[in-house]
């Protein structure tokens, strides 16, 4: 049986400071129902998503599927640069 692991990627430190970080959110038994879920998902704006495969009961370490935007859409890298520039921008309380 396949699992499909939906990570969620962020910034995160202080502007001075800052780093990526990252966290399993989801295991879905399908890619449709991953895309379903980061689609309803609220995050900030200096994140993005990433969903795995992998075959349960088994060594290999999870297959890399793609890295997804806020809202779902497929990206062709991680949008780091860009996430980090509006990490910093953020207004600070």
């Amino acid at each position: 049986m396949k699992v499909f692991i939906v990570l969620h990627h962020e910034i995160m430190g202080t502007p001075d400071n800052c780093r990526a970080d990252e966290m399993v959110f989801y295991t879905c038994t399908s890619m449709k129902k991953a895309l379903e879920l980061i689609k309803n998902s609220s995050v900030d704006r200096w994140s993005w998503w990433e969903i795995r495969v992998q075959e349960t009961d088994r060594l290999e370490l999870p297959e890399h599927v793609g890295y997804y935007g806020r809202r779902g859409g497929k990206l062709t890298k991680p949008p780091y640069e860009k996430c980090v520039e509006i990490f910093k921008n953020q207004p600070r309380t």
